[in-house]
């Protein structure tokens, strides 16, 4: 889904840990965070490198004129209420043209309260990564529906079974491991995959 030499934008980058191997893979990368450390980190990892386009906050971004031939928004849209997500895809919007594609990556179907624990003062729950929300593919597609968005396509997978590989394991044993990672689904059709990707494009007629 992405070009060869494309420009991305990594939305919501964090340390960087996304924008290393776009760039190993030949693409010309900006990375976006509300913290002024990640982004400072960002800076530092990757001034040196070719491709990289520097690392913005919001309001820098917003009035850059800047445009990207693919968007990538991982781990994201389950952290924000409609507010704050309507402003991120107004955001995605400006900085897209009519042929960008935007990924979005999500938990699947996530069961909230599975992940919420309780604070020892004051006895409140929270989600321990801070989600707010879960989504659907049918969920996803819904609202980006209703914000002028086309989904062209969705997938649930398992990240965790491309981590696996990753190592100085013999190939024969990755393989291996990988191929296991990988039956548990086709033992239990009803276990859901914990992942989802979402590909989409705004509507043109709004861009």
């Amino acid at each position: 889904y992405l070009p060869d030499n494309c420009t991305v934008l990594d939305y919501g980058c964090g340390p960087g840990n996304l924008i290393g191997p776009l760039l190993e893979a030949g693409f010309k990368v900006a990375g976006l965070d509300a913290s002024p450390s990640a982004r400072q980190q960002v800076a530092d990892r990757f001034a040196s490198r070719g491709g990289f386009l520097g690392s913005f906050k919001q309001s820098e971004i917003n009035g850059s004129g800047l445009q990207f031939d693919a968007i990538i928004a991982a781990e994201v849209i389950e952290h924000l209420y409609d507010e704050q997500l309507d402003s991120l895809l107004r955001t995605l919007t400006t900085l897209s043209t009519p042929e960008t594609r935007i990924i979005f990556t999500t938990p699947n179907e996530e069961k909230l309260e599975d992940n919420y624990i309780m604070c020892p003062v004051s006895g409140q729950l929270f989600h321990r990564w801070q989600h707010v929300r879960n989504w659907s593919q049918a969920s996803v597609k819904s609202y980006l529906d209703s914000r002028n968005f086309t989904v062209i396509t969705s997938l649930t997978t398992d990240f965790d079974a491309s981590f696996i590989t990753r190592g100085k394991k013999h190939p024969l044993r990755l393989w291996w491991h990988s191929l296991q990672f990988r039956l548990k689904y086709l033992a239990r059709p009803d276990k859901k995959r914990p992942h989802m990707v979402v590909i989409a494009q705004p509507d043109p007629a709004n861009t």
